[in-house]
């Protein structure tokens, strides 16, 4: 009888650990925020979302998929979760809900064009088509920046596409930006678009309402930790300093 109820008891304890688990989905091609390195995916979201996970007690099961898949791959129940530095639009929050935004400093977004460009500024790209990777946050940027958006499912595309002078620019995320221009020529740097506060949060299904108000009170006591504040300065050095004056000190 007392091996019964200990199979028992490992068999519910199974089961209850299963349950826990919270496949999540991103695109693992948007350093720093989330990318492969020798085969295994690092970044800012992956270390933020693995810290909530910690947090309310999920096991993170990580889905590495296109950008544009992963609301369809959400609202299909293929996945959890969405971090995929994902800022919230009107269109968006109609389909999935969100957490509240887990970056808390400025984020900087480079304008870039073909080397031979006479562009100087992304005022001058008002009417002219930027390249942006679909449903990102750089999307908007264009829009706002009176820029008419083509899009592509990755950004190496989109930088192909202006090599090849089928864009007029390439709007996108300041370090992925810089990995590029140290890898792919005939292209430049013109400008940035700064972004003060990013509205990156963490997608979930529209009848996880509850689940999704978990992850934001857990991203409220996550931004206060020391384990954020070492994210921030391992992903992102430059903006350390800002972080720390504007947050960790009140």
């Amino acid at each position: 009888m007392k091996k019964l109820v200990l199979i028992f008891t490992l068999l519910l304890s199974t089961l209850s650990f299963a349950a826990k688990k919270l496949y999540v989905g991103t695109n693992a091609e948007f350093k720093p925020y989330e990318y492969l390195e020798d085969g295994k995916m690092v970044g800012f979201d992956i270390g933020v979302m693995d810290e909530l996970g910690k947090k309310l007690g999920y096991e993170i099961e990580w889905v590495n998929m296109s950008f544009d898949g992963l609301l369809p791959a959400l609202q299909m129940k293929k996945i959890d979760a969405v971090i995929a530095g994902m800022s919230q639009t009107p269109e968006r929050q109609k389909a999935v809900s969100f957490s509240i935004p887990y970056i808390f400093f400025t984020s900087e977004h480079y304008v870039i064009v073909n080397e031979n460009s006479t562009f100087e500024t992304k005022e001058d790209l008002k009417g002219k088509t930027a390249g942006v990777q679909m449903g990102s946050m750089q999307e908007q940027f264009a829009i706002n920046n009176g820029s008419v958006p083509k899009l592509y499912n990755t950004f190496t595309n989109a930088l192909m596409d202006l090599q090849n002078g089928k864009v007029d620019c390439v709007i996108i995320a300041d370090n992925s930006g810089k990995e590029y221009l140290n890898t792919m020529d005939r292209i430049k740097k013109i400008d940035s678009i700064i972004d003060p506060k990013p509205g990156a949060s963490i997608a979930f299904r529209k009848s996880d309402k509850e689940l999704a108000e978990k992850f934001s009170d857990a991203i409220v006591e996550l931004k206060t930790t020391k384990e954020y504040s070492d994210l921030v300065e391992k992903y992102f050095p430059e903006r350390f300093e800002d972080f720390k004056a504007q947050n960790l000190t009140k």
